[in-house]
């Protein structure tokens, strides 16, 4: 890449880029002298070339290029607003503002997307890029709906930005990726309208799933979507995510500040929507009640709180309600202090918002955690799901969620979207689905003065399950397992035989193994005790686990959390070994993958050359009764997994013990899950007894037989 604009960047920066923390650089300047000097010293601050860091730490194995590359661009961009007269190497360039700037990144990025050809053509001096520039974009937006005027603002010195921007999409392999990016770092340019209303991806991705898109495109082959406060597009792009491919779908949005909107326009074209296909308006969204969309999509205007007492959003929402169609839904997003506290009964919004529950188009209402509006995380929000069914099933009542006491995480989301959507719209019976967070509450209980929409589900599951009905139902469906279990089991043979005269394998130790390229050591990683949760996607596997003293899954690591905190790990292989020295000497076969390994534990992963000496259950296995010998001259056993040896089987063998240890696996599992089922059964039982809701029919029960029987 050409140095064309200043590029200097201090610790703290190189910190953020790198994704570890300050004092990790620190530590690297004083271990490794390969690390790029300083460039300059300002005020006390040391700055280093960016280019020379990201060699160093693509050389080193600390990033990958394809992701810190882009990175930086955005880091150097974004830096410029703040900087006076930077120099490009041929003068003084004019100082963009941050609007200035972000609307030209995103306006050539969208022009290389329409045109496919390179901002800045090799021989071009900056006039000449800029003029041709601005002839490319007025043939590719004559009527200046996306970009024209955003390139045609360009100074005349601006031929650097067109290089950059060419660099940052093809650092992020592709214009729609690189445009994601600019607005996912968003909150780096400092332009508020951006990021002061962005929501998390969870909170879009739960918008979108109540939402019902994916079944109404399912039913009817199309889809029209609304969103007439789109901001950046957020939900918009949350929803075409839960649809795929889907076509064809119709976008109907709308935004007040002209510059998000032609941010939103942009951000459409270049994620492949024919401009055809959406319609973005500069106002204030519908004149009328009657939407054209199959799905709305609402999030209404932030308030401070010394203002929310005199703010009634119901007016907006009772409009969005009654332009629905049946089978059409509304999501709204607000603050909870409107849409589930308890209000006054002098409040303005208190009487409509009764009035909107008893038309019985409110299907759900969802308390949501704190922090999901990133720029004021102490703003509690809450969710309305308003659905239009005639007839409408379950008529009088309401479900209730709050979630306010956990994280939202994907599990959440997934539940949640369940517990709403599997209630009463078509082709659902809610009575096989058991809610985990939702319940049904009569509306005329909630329409009294002061009295909160929120509703939580008992944690423990006898609370939750006051019908025998239920209980016995899932008893049912164990027993039937049970007796699946019970049948014919796969047979196993050994066919071990006896050798005429022993030959005992050569046996290589795990450290040659390593050095002949057969086998590879990864170390784990040190997991915070905060980051081990109860609701995540990879499995934590550690000594513990290993050993048996917990069972594996027990403990989990969110993949969120796991990238940004962890950033140089990564979870393991299908067909990984799994090693722990403590307490004691154990191997665990990882068939799965996608597990994080904890320090001190370690994976050992077979390389495609000694995939003719081990398979993972055969290696495992030998770990496993790997005898722990002494050194010459040592007085205990080595602690090192590279000292441990093993014996090398001949090929054919190892395939013949690969196929017996799979068939005993087989039968370890139908056994493991025999006494699951066995062990759950009895506290079902008794838990029923106990607490009331069952009792024992008599008949014949299954036990041992009797002296009678057995003659």
């Amino acid at each position: 890449m050409k140095t064309l604009l200043t590029d200097l960047i201090s610790l703290p920066e190189v910190a953020a880029l790198a994704g570890v923390r300050r004092p990790v650089v620190t530590t690297w300047r004083r271990r490794h002298p390969a690390f790029p000097a300083p460039a300059e010293v300002e005020a006390g601050r040391l700055l280093f070339k960016a280019r020379d860091v990201v060699e160093w730490l693509v050389g080193t194995g600390r990033a990958e290029r394809s992701t810190i590359e882009p990175d930086l661009r955005l880091h150097l961009l974004a830096c410029l607003p703040l900087q006076a007269g930077v120099s490009t190497g041929i003068g003084r360039r004019r100082n963009l503002r941050r609007h200035e700037l972000v609307g030209a990144m995103t306006a050539l990025i969208c022009l290389y997307h329409l045109d496919d050809e390179p901002l800045r053509p090799d021989g071009y001096t900056d006039r000449q890029m800029i003029d041709a520039l601005r002839e490319r974009a007025a043939e590719a937006d004559w009527d200046d709906e996306l970009l024209r005027s955003e390139i045609d603002t360009l100074p005349p010195d601006a031929g650097w930005l067109a290089e950059v921007v060419d660099e940052l999409i093809e650092a992020a392999w592709g214009c729609a990726q690189a445009y994601e990016r600019v607005l996912a770092a968003r909150q780096r340019f400092g332009i508020p309208e951006l990021y002061e209303d962005a929501i998390t991806p969870q909170l879009a991705r739960l918008m979108a799933g109540l939402s019902g898109a994916r079944d109404r495109a399912d039913e009817h082959g199309h889809l029209q979507v609304a969103d007439y406060r789109a901001g950046a597009g957020d939900l918009l792009m949350a929803v075409r995510h839960e649809l795929g491919d889907h076509d064809p779908l119709a976008l109907h949005a709308a935004d007040p500040d002209p510059f998000l909107a032609r941010v939103l326009r942009r951000r459409l074209v270049v994620q492949g929507l024919s401009r055809g296909s959406w319609q973005v308006e500069i106002g204030p969204g519908p004149a009328t009640s009657t939407s054209p969309a199959d799905v709305v999509l609402l999030h209404l205007p932030y308030r401070p709180a010394e203002s929310r007492t005199d703010t009634n959003p119901f007016a907006e929402v009772n409009k969005v309600t009654h332009g629905l169609a049946p089978g059409q839904t509304a999501v709204v997003l607000g603050p909870a202090e409107l849409l589930v506290d308890a209000l006054p009964p002098y409040h303005p919004a208190a009487r409509s918002r009764n009035e909107l529950l008893t038309t019985g188009r409110v299907e759900a209402v969802v308390q949501l955690p704190g922090g999901l509006v990133s720029f004021r995380p102490g703003y509690r929000t809450a969710l309305w799901v308003l659905r239009r069914e005639e007839p409408s099933p379950l008529q009088g009542r309401v479900l209730l969620a709050d979630v306010s006491d956990r994280a939202l995480t994907d599990r959440v989301v997934d539940e949640l979207v369940v517990d709403i959507v599997t209630w009463r719209r078509n082709g659902h019976r809610p009575e096989e689905h058991l809610r985990a967070y939702a319940s049904q509450v009569n509306i005329a209980d909630l329409t009294p003065p002061r009295r909160p929409l929120t509703a939580r589900r008992p944690a423990r599951v006898r609370d939750v399950v006051r019908d025998g009905r239920l209980t016995v139902a899932e008893v049912a469906e164990m027993e039937v397992a049970l007796d699946d279990l019970a049948g014919p089991r796969p047979r196993l043979r050994s066919r071990l035989a006896a050798r005429d005269e022993r030959e005992q394998p050569v046996t290589r130790s795990i450290g040659a193994l390593v050095r002949e390229g057969h086998l590879h050591i990864l170390s784990g990683v040190r997991i915070a005790g905060d980051d081990a949760v109860a609701e995540g996607h990879h499995p934590l596997v550690g000594p513990d686990e290993i050993s048996g003293l917990a069972p594996i899954g027990s403990r989990l690591i969110d993949r969120a959390v796991f990238a940004e905190r962890y950033p140089r790990a990564r979870p393991t292989e299908p067909g990984d070994v799994i090693v722990s020295l403590t307490p004691t000497l154990r191997a665990h076969h990882d068939a799965e993958g996608f597990s994080v390994v904890e320090f001190p534990a370690r994976v050992v992963r077979i390389r495609p050359d000694g995939r003719a000496r081990f398979t993972p259950r055969v290696l495992a296995a030998l770990i496993n009764a790997a005898p722990q010998r002494r050194a010459p001259g040592a007085v205990r056993p080595s602690s090192r997994l590279t000292d441990l040896q093993l014996p090398l089987l001949p090929p054919a063998d190892v395939a013949r013990l690969d196929a017996l240890l799979t068939a005993s696996e087989v039968r370890r599992n139908l056994a493991r899950r025999e006494l699951e089922l066995l062990d759950e059964l009895g506290r079902r039982a008794v838990a029923g007894l106990t607490d009331g809701i069952l009792t024992i029919a008599e008949g014949a029960l299954a036990g041992p037989p009797r002296a009678e029987e057995q003659d």
